[in-house]
């Protein structure tokens, strides 16, 4: 059995620290306390923090999407989360495992879409409950509009198609330091978040703005490759995933392809989310 070698590198490594005085405390009543300060700054800004920067790079290293500048309604919702989850399964990505995040606002008009409604009791427990559950055996996640990125309607992440390390999290009291008449809260966390090479196509981003299109390809043995709006275009021919591999060369003009060579590429620009993967394969 042969491995693959994708070097991920961790990059993210945030700490915080705030003092309590005692004479502050003491004028307000004591009402502050140090830990439960610390608890709440983890739980409000910390946590939001990690699950922003885990859906950005998660639709960044996406192998599959769509762009549709057409407004997701009620009467058409259904249909895109379907025709995703197709696509994911006609790549062999497994149906197990598979997660629809959603963003708060599309959320609503996924509940109220004909095809949940239309079922008397998965009507009535997304009304009661404010939950639709599982869509064609995804479990949905609604997400506050912020927190995804800019644009994206929903995404369907495979659960093995990513590797979310957490590999430090330090969260500490210091009662009456010295040189301090305060308690001192103190945290550090080191995380990332990293699409595996192999699974790319276990993550499908739809959106609506904010993201390059899916790059065209044209010709056979010559193949030019255009992408709207990208400000460059990365490709491979030898199959590996043009967002991380070091074989990726930049696009200048048309590509020649030999006989069973697969070719795959993705746009880029400032201040989009990168396109999802294009491939074909030279068959004749």
């Amino acid at each position: 059995l042969g491995d693959t070698i994708q070097t991920l590198t961790m990059t993210q490594d945030k700490s915080f620290t705030f003092a309590i005085d005692h004479g502050n405390a003491a004028d307000q009543l004591n009402v502050k306390h140090c830990n439960e300060q610390l608890k709440a700054h983890w739980d409000e800004v910390c946590t939001p923090e990690i699950d922003m920067y885990r859906l950005r790079k998660w639709a960044n290293g996406a192998g599959l999407g769509l762009l549709d500048p057409v407004p997701l309604t009620s009467e058409t919702v259904m249909r895109a989360i379907l025709k995703a989850s197709a696509e994911m399964s006609n790549r062999l990505v497994p149906k197990k495992n598979r997660v629809l995040f959603i963003s708060e606002s599309l959320y609503i008009e996924t509940k109220m879409s004909r095809e949940i409604m239309g079922v008397d009791t998965l009507g009535a427990e997304a009304i009661r409950h404010g939950c639709v559950g599982r869509i064609d055996g995804m479990d949905v996640v609604p997400v506050i509009d912020s927190y995804l990125p800019a644009g994206v309607n929903f995404m369907i992440k495979y659960k093995d198609a990513t590797v979310d390390p957490l590999k430090l999290k330090v969260l500490r009291v210091q009662k009456n330091p010295l040189g301090f008449d305060a308690d001192v809260g103190e945290c550090r966390f080191y995380h990332d978040a990293f699409v595996l090479d192999a699974k790319v196509n276990g993550i499908y981003v739809h959106a609506e703005s904010g993201m390059c299109p899916v790059p065209a390809f044209s010709g056979a043995e010559t193949v030019t490759i255009t992408c709207q709006g990208a400000e460059v275009i990365r490709y491979t021919t030898d199959g590996t995933n043009p967002k991380t591999s070091p074989t990726a060369k930049v696009y200048t003009g048309p590509v020649a392809l030999e006989m069973g060579q697969t070719l795959r590429a993705y746009g880029a620009a400032e201040g989009l989310l990168n396109s999802p993967i294009a491939e074909m394969t030279r068959k004749a």
